[in-house]
């Protein structure tokens, strides 16, 4: 077997030559890196030419004229990867996911006795040791697409799952070549859930417990508290969401009364302390995601643009 990986990077030099090392110390390591540089202002390409990676026949290095999103980056990603002949399979990370040396060589092992799994991925630990159980999860609704992720227990050996995320998933570029590559007008959040119910029905994916990798993640979703946060992402999750259920919902009935459901819980929670500062900004992310997605309009939009503050 012959792999890619694809890394995404914005503005994390530090944190990119990290994970592109562990890549390279791979026991079974990637026939090619592609590297997709959405844009950088930070001098990563020089740290990357500094380091003598830019020069090395494994690296792919692609620098975007423009950030298109981590979507984007992903969808880059998949179209260079599908395009080398010498290439097989695919892994998907951001540049903060830092692979264990032998990752690919647990997944690579367990194909080997398992080939009719095309998608795999191992367990993300966050910095002090914790498992984000979060990255790997199933469906409970397939009309909604609400989840709950795989309990720790379970990681006690190999497991089905529905939903992957980007970080650390490993498949076959057939199935690529069957459903195409990642949404890239969803621009952020929700393209790896989108491309997760894409594929469910080709391969199950199988998390291969004792392949680890560290997600150096700013902000784990562990940690997320119990107040609101305004984030102008908030906007994308939200339509990419009701895109995704629009698209492939499995009951329409199900899924217009949970809509329902869900906007009515909304309007009590406005009525509270949980937006307070905030509603107008909630109100407007969640009035326009829902009208755009009904028309599946997708891209940026200029009233929630990356790193806006409210």
């Amino acid at each position: 077997m012959q792999y890619g990986a694809v890394v995404v990077t914005f503005n994390r030099k530090k944190l990119l030559l990290e994970s592109i090392t562990a890549l390279m110390n791979q026991t079974v390591p990637p026939t090619k890196i592609i590297i997709i540089d959405n844009h950088s202002t930070d001098g990563t390409r020089a740290a990357l030419e500094h380091q003598g990676i830019l020069t090395n026949s494994q690296v792919d290095y692609r620098y975007l004229d423009q950030n298109i999103g981590g979507a984007g980056g992903f969808a880059r990603g998949m179209q260079i990867a599908q395009a080398n002949p010498n290439l097989d399979w695919v892994s998907l990370s951001d540049d903060d996911a830092i692979f264990e040396a032998d990752y690919f060589e647990k997944l690579i092992a367990y194909h080997s006795t398992h080939p009719n799994r095309q998608i795999l991925t191992g367990s993300v630990y966050v910095e002090d040791g914790r498992l984000q159980v979060d990255q790997r999860n199933r469906f409970t609704s397939w009309s909604t697409y609400r989840t709950q992720a795989v309990p720790e227990q379970s990681y006690t050996g190999n497991f089905e799952f529905d939903q992957y995320t980007f970080c650390g998933v490993f498949m076959s570029l057939a199935i690529v070549k069957q459903v195409g590559v990642a949404d890239a007008g969803f621009f952020i959040w929700w393209d790896d859930c989108e491309y997760a119910v894409r594929t469910a029905k080709l391969s199950k994916p199988v998390n291969v417990s004792a392949a680890k990798l560290i997600h150096k993640t700013y902000l784990p979703s562990l940690d997320l508290k119990t107040s609101f946060i305004p984030d102008w992402r908030l906007y994308y999750g939200l339509r990419n969401r009701f895109i995704t259920i629009k698209r492939w919902r499995a009951n329409p009935v199900v899924s217009l009364a949970w809509l329902s459901y869900f906007y009515a819980r909304l309007l009590f929670k406005l009525c509270g302390p949980f937006y307070r500062g905030y509603r107008k900004m909630v109100i407007k992310a969640y009035t326009q995601a829902l009208r755009d997605a009904a028309i599946e309009k997708e891209g940026l939009n200029p009233n929630f643009m990356p790193g806006q503050k409210f």
